[in-house]
């Protein structure tokens, strides 16, 4: 069912900066700028309510939840007035209180205490509060002064042992302009465990202009600095239907282009003459989406942000979330589209990497859980193998990188990693498809599940569907609708519902399911229900 979700949430709001607090009562520390999120200590329920002179609603931007574990989980929001317009607050820091209950009327309060929204992070909070397993699923709220947030729903990972089957939903790219968040709206419905978030959170592109396919706007030319990259996500998190997305489950999120810019590449952005200063609108994005993600991750300092990261779900998922944007080599052959020539010698290059030579080695020694059930990779762009004999379609995706993916899926085979999945996004289309290595093209060595787009308007024309079906690693695919993937697990089944917008362009429209796929543990192969 549903979570009671204040009707806050469900306002037409505005929006902008965003950033980290330390949560304090005795004592505060900075986070870590590697991998641990802004530090809690946990108060007495009676924490008092920070007083404030603010005259209107700071928590226009809901709230949000992230990265479990079976210990704990990142509480998020943001302090936000005037959100579209760098946030609206008094240039100091400001206490607010969280807490957390067993109930949604907070009669119940396991834990409370006062956190930092600093302003040098956009008066953001990211809060790492512990609890214990029997509190599995909690509501919990922020306030300060006459203020409450709307309140959240959240939870801890199963303990280690536990197989106990989980809703794990699967999105992506969700273009403000191309169209509404209607699948936000059926996923609330559908009540998750998890919301996995592929890729390409904001868009970086102009205003643009109403017309069939565009229904809304952005808020401001392209964006490349810190204040435009606030701005625009906090533009995003005015949707009433993303913040009730938020507030239903935790989420865990990675990132691909367009948090920057189209199609970057490490440090190379998309149009050389702008590679001055790239560095710096990097930095600025990093910083940004930071401060907007519910994240157990220390401030970025510099252009930099490892965010490639390991979760569990009791013995039934090894989730592998990568990066696969920050480290790569630029794309090959003038990162051509839709070419049927051979590849050029560039991209048959065994060197070149999507990873990274770090994040590889990670990803290799973290796969292989053989307590788990599912040994799954979070993923950005298409793994399975689409080329068209020597052809590449697309050098942006793992067939750009056709080495580097092969050397990838054989350590897999070669460390004998069982019931191996790829989620995906990037491509604005629904698609299945078995995973293979050069040297045994016909034997399946895993699945891919790529979810449709949010809201992003499709980049594959409709006439080539048939094409792409045709394909021999490719199952099925559908590149007509907007939605996500509802990821149904048990330790016997993988369940994939692929769950599409009747039409995104008109706002309440209805969702169904376009087909569902199945894998048994212990097989690769995929096969529809």
């Amino acid at each position: 069912m549903t979570s009671p979700i204040s009707r806050r949430m469900f306002f037409a709001l505005s929006a902008s900066v965003v950033v980290v607090a330390c949560s304090k009562n005795e004592s505060s520390t900075e986070p870590a700028p590697d991998s641990s999120a802004a530090s809690t200590s946990v108060a007495p329920t009676t924490s008092p309510v920070p007083q404030t002179d603010l005259t209107s609603d700071p928590f226009t931007l809901g709230v949000a939840s992230g990265d479990p574990t079976d210990q704990s989980v990142i509480l998020w929001t943001r302090l936000a007035v005037d959100s579209l317009n760098g946030g609206g607050m008094p240039a100091q820091d400001i206490e607010v209180l969280w807490e957390v209950s067993s109930t949604d009327t907070f009669d119940d309060i396991v834990s409370s205490g006062l956190a930092t929204a600093e302003e040098r992070f956009g008066h953001t909070v990211h809060i790492d509060v512990p609890l214990s397993t029997g509190e599995s699923i909690v509501f919990y709220r922020f306030r300060i002064g006459d203020y409450v947030s709307p309140i959240g729903k959240t939870r801890l990972s199963s303990p280690s042992g536990s197989t106990t089957p989980i809703k794990v939903a699967a999105v992506s790219c969700q273009n403000y302009t191309d169209g509404f968040y209607n699948a936000y709206a059926d996923l609330v419905e559908q009540s998750p465990d998890l919301v996995t978030f592929l890729g390409d959170y904001i868009y970086e592109s102009g205003v643009g202009t109403l017309d069939a396919t565009t229904v809304r706007l952005h808020n401001s030319d392209e964006i490349k600095d810190l204040v435009a990259y606030r701005n625009r996500y906090a533009l995003y998190r005015s949707d009433p239907l993303l913040q009730a997305a938020h507030a239903e489950c935790p989420w865990v999120i990675t990132w691909d282009d367009h948090e920057v810019e189209n199609n970057y590449a490490n440090l190379t952005p998309q149009d050389s003459a702008d590679a001055e200063g790239h560095a710096a609108r990097r930095a600025a994005a990093y910083q940004a989406w930071w401060e907007h993600m519910p994240v157990r991750l220390g401030p970025p300092t510099d252009e930099s942000l490892t965010i490639y990261r390991q979760f569990s779900w009791g013995d039934l998922l090894n989730l592998l979330v990568v990066d696969g944007r920050q480290y790569r080599d630029d794309q090959a052959c003038g990162d051509a589209v839709l070419s049927t020539q051979p590849a050029c010698d560039e991209a048959l290059d065994p060197a070149r990497t999507m990873l990274g030579a770090g994040q590889e080695q990670w990803f290799s020694d973290n796969i292989n859980d053989t307590t788990k059930v599912w040994n799954v990779m979070a993923n950005q762009t298409v793994m399975t193998d689409i080329r068209l004999g020597a052809a590449v379609l697309n050098y942006d995706q793992w067939d750009g990188y056709a080495p580097d993916r092969n050397r990838i899926l054989s350590d897999i085979v070669d460390q004998g990693v069982e019931n191996f999945v790829v989620l995906t996004g990037d491509i604005h289309l629904a698609g299945v498809g078995q995973l293979t290595t050069d040297s045994n093209p016909t034997t399946a060595m895993g699945a891919e599940f790529v979810s449709t787009s949010i809201s992003s308007s499709g980049n594959v024309s409709t006439d080539t569907e048939g094409l792409l079906i045709a394909l021999p690693n490719i199952i099925d695919a559908e590149t007509s609708h907007r939605g996500y993937t509802l990821h149904t697990v048990t330790a016997n089944d993988w369940t994939a519902e692929y769950r599409i917008v009747d039409n995104n362009l008109v706002e309440g429209s209805t969702t169904s399911v376009w087909k569902t796929f199945k894998v048994t543990a212990g097989s690769p192969a995929v096969t529809q229900i």
